[in-house]
């Protein structure tokens, strides 16, 4: 029965022993890989990472359009001495938003701007999974934040009368 034992026991030792072999074969191969020259495949992650030259392209777009919006609505309104009614400056300002949010709406195509995408799905979805309180709680909560803040106003304004005595007393 001892001997069952030991040979499992061996047999355990073997399994476990195997993994850290492997890995020192792996970092064994890599070593050799890096002496020889050979280039090593780069992580998926880093490769995501990395920003492609159309995304330097759309950042100048973005920026060209957000600044053409600001000094345009700048100019006009300096510039051109132009008497406008609230129809013809309604216009004006409609265009401006207009075009920055087109601006801001090219910086979505970038890589940041799809991670901001995908953050901001992954933060609506989190927000569905809130358990929200009942308007009850909601009250009942007010209502104690309300009556501690009311309590501890009061105590610091006690607190300033005493010391307003204490400076006086002192001085005089």
């Amino acid at each position: 029965m001892s001997d069952s034992k030991n040979k499992q026991g061996a047999g355990s030792a073997k399994k476990k022993a195997a993994p850290t072999q492997v890995k020192t074969n792996k970092t064994e191969l890599n070593v050799a890989q890096a002496k020889k020259g050979e280039v090593k495949k780069v992580d998926t992650k880093k490769a995501k990472d990395a920003s492609n030259p159309l995304d330097g392209l759309l950042w100048l777009v973005s920026l060209v359009l957000i600044a053409a919006a600001i000094g345009g609505n700048y100019y006009y309104t300096q510039y051109l001495m132009v008497d406008e009614s609230s129809l013809q400056r309604l216009g004006r300002v409609a265009a401006v938003i207009v075009v920055i949010l087109a601006g801001l709406a090219v910086t979505l195509f970038t890589t940041k701007g799809k991670k901001l995408l995908a953050f901001g799905r992954d933060s609506y979805t989190e927000l569905r999974k809130v358990v929200w309180p009942t308007r009850n709680e909601a009250m009942q909560t007010t209502l104690i934040v309300f009556v501690a803040v009311c309590v501890v106003s009061l105590f610091l304004y006690l607190c300033d009368l005493v010391f307003l005595q204490i400076v006086r007393v002192i001085t005089l």
